[in-house]
């Protein structure tokens, strides 16, 4: 017998089938759910990026403003940028304690975590932030990675580069001269014999450098500048060729190898005191450090006390909001720039060492 393949159905599988395939279709005609945010912005960290509690919960998200780039007060290779303290300001005046919506494009997070965002002013306003930076000439586009409004910002970055705003002032020249007066690491370029060059920075050369090496050299070198101790660059620097240009300094602790140092007396606890940027090396201990505060950030519910810019990689001095009537009105003001003492244990929070400091009396200022 041959079975004949059954060609009708009850009606109620009639019915069913096309009204999944609607379902389905209407599924795929929305698209995903709403990938809109709202929160308050608790902080400016620099002209991209912000610190924002979303609405529902208790923790403030680290935002980055998508395809802009602003200058930043502590980049990792470049240190201080021009117009990095007016970009915060101009981004503060616009959201700061405001109620703010998000809108994601096509990535979720950058490789920091950080939330990839358009972030807009509430009504009736409305003006998306990414794009008033970019207008008042206080950010770049950053057009590394796609985005969906990226011909649009580059039109607002055209028209702030032709009428003079911000970074653009006076054709490029406020930052040439900016950088001219001592506000960045200069590396020097000298023609050498054989068609190669000598690349000269903080005492240091390379010669024999080839035309097209150039740029790789000049970014390898400003990088570590901008991201190690002068301990730790001197001693990466060497591995890259680089020599002291005074052979009298080629043994000097400058040269020395991260660990080589020798510590110094404390007075405070008869015990010695460590370099600030060999306090990783002592995890889970009571140490001293000494070292001057370069770098100070105020968060919602802490104060932090940098030795280096690159804060990732060395010690991190915190005292908690909650200590503050303890300590001197306005620490960071106390602290930046002043040589300091400090006190406590050392502990890794999300593999960056930090020291916490509860009392006053741990942390002085050294004359």
């Amino acid at each position: 017998m041959i079975r004949r393949k059954r060609t009708d159905c009850p009606p109620r599988c009639k019915v069913r089938t096309p009204l999944a395939f609607l379902l389905l279709l209407l599924g795929l005609l929305a698209g995903p759910a709403s990938a809109e945010q709202t929160g308050v912005v608790d902080a400016v960290v620099d002209g991209d990026t912000l610190r924002v509690r979303t609405t529902g919960s208790a923790e403030a998200v680290t935002v980055r403003l998508i395809g802009i780039d602003a200058p930043e007060r502590s980049h990792p290779s470049l240190g201080k940028e021009f117009f990095s303290d007016e970009a915060a300001a101009h981004l503060a005046s616009l959201c700061r304690g405001r109620t703010v919506r998000m809108e994601k494009d096509a990535e979720e997070a950058d490789n920091h975590d950080r939330l990839l965002r358009y972030v807009f002013l509430p009504s009736p306003d409305g003006r998306l932030l990414n794009k008033e930076m970019l207008d008042a000439g206080m950010a770049r586009v950053y057009t590394r990675f796609p985005f969906s409004r990226k011909d649009a910002f580059l039109g607002a970055e055209g028209r702030a580069r032709r009428e003079g705003k911000g970074l653009w002032k006076d054709g490029g020249m406020a930052e040439a001269r900016w950088l001219a007066a001592g506000n960045a690491f200069p590396v020097e370029v000298y023609p050498s014999g054989g068609r190669t060059f000598v690349l000269a920075h903080k005492g240091l050369a390379k010669p024999g450098v080839e035309r097209g090496d150039l740029p790789k050299e000049i970014e390898g070198i400003l990088r570590l500048r901008g991201e190690l101790s002068d301990t730790e660059f001197a001693s990466k620097a060497r591995a890259r060729g680089f020599r002291p240009l005074d052979p009298s300094k080629a043994g000097s602790a400058a040269l020395e190898s991260p660990g080589e140092r020798a510590l110094l007396p404390s007075p405070a606890t008869g015990g010695m005191v460590v370099p600030w940027e060999e306090a990783h090396r002592h995890q889970g201990e009571e140490i001293v450090v000494e070292g001057t505060i370069v770098r100070t950030h105020r968060a919602e519910k802490v104060i932090y006390l940098n030795f280096h810019p690159n804060w990732k990689r060395y010690l991190t001095i915190v005292i908690f909001v909650k200590d503050l009537p303890l300590f001197p009105a306005d620490p960071e003001k106390a602290y930046r720039g002043k040589k300091v003492r400090v006190r406590g244990e050392v502990k890794l929070y999300k593999d960056r060492p930090e020291m916490d400091v509860r009392s006053p009396g741990d942390i002085t200022v050294v004359p």
